[in-house]
């Protein structure tokens, strides 16, 4: 079988060994795969931010990739290690609600616990599972191993509730869940629950500033101006034409963020 690709999403950063070790147990067990690395910049610990990222390439990767994700606090507990079906594509990540920006609204085929020590490497450190661990259940499934040898099959899976926002009588209460590179402060709130009103509309407010309506795209304002908007990955967002709206705002992950109709 010709080997797949395996995605590689972790909060290891840019420095030390870590990432390196962990493409070379794939590269060991499964010759000629094809890695691409999503991002190792996550916050350490930062679930809800590993979980938004790994949301963001579903869509984008062919059927039968592989998403190995390790932003793993909880590693060398008993926390559950898990492989999960969906979107024709394997996510191998910690069972600690990482996989629930990818789950949300999607059908997921099956979910196997990671449970067989005939996979592991020889010797597992208690603080590495990524790469003892992990990897090795990841390289299984790219060589188009069968998934029950993981362990056993489970029917439910750890989810956070920052991915779903609140509806009140005037609209949404939701919150940041992520600050990119640009300091744009992504919310929780997904444009599907906007309907059919019109841009102008609405009303958001966020760190005590309020803004008007909602434009296209971050140059339909001046340089400057505060703006909200929905972003390729369908959540509203917030920013800063040419700024830095997290700095602006000082505001991160957590912030409160009203959209409401006028």
């Amino acid at each position: 079988m010709q080997p797949g690709v395996i995605t590689l999403t972790t909060d290891f950063g840019l420095g030390g060994s870590y990432v390196a070790a962990l493409k070379g147990v794939l590269l060991d067990l499964v010759p000629g795969v094809q890695m691409v690395d999503v991002c190792h910049t996550i916050a350490p610990q930062n679930i809800l931010e590993g979980g938004f990222v790994l949301a963001g390439v579903v869509d984008v990767f062919p059927k039968g990739t592989i998403h190995l994700a390790v932003i793993d606090p909880g590693v060398g507990t008993d926390r559950r290690l898990i492989a999960v079906e969906t979107a024709d594509q394997w996510f191998v990540l910690p069972d600690n609600g990482l996989i629930t920006g990818v789950a949300r609204g999607r059908w997921v085929k099956s979910v196997w616990e990671i449970a067989s020590a005939e996979l592991r490497r020889p010797v597992v450190s208690a603080t590495f599972h990524g790469r003892d661990i992990l990897a090795p259940a990841a390289a299984h499934l790219a060589r188009g191993g069968d998934p029950a040898v993981l362990g056993p099959h489970r029917d439910h899976f750890i989810r956070l509730k920052n991915f779903e926002s609140n509806r009140d009588e005037r609209g949404f209460v939701g919150e940041v869940i992520f600050r990119d590179t640009f300091g744009n402060l992504v919310t929780n709130i997904n444009a599907d629950l906007l309907g059919e009103a019109m841009p102008r509309d609405w009303m958001i407010e966020i760190a005590g500033e309020r803004i008007d309506g909602f434009v296209r795209t971050y140059g339909d304002r001046p340089a400057g101006s505060l703006v909200a908007l929905v972003g390729s990955s369908g959540w509203v967002e917030i920013a800063i034409t040419n700024g830095d709206a997290a700095r602006h705002l000082t505001a991160g992950a957590g912030t409160t963020v009203w959209v409401r109709r006028r």
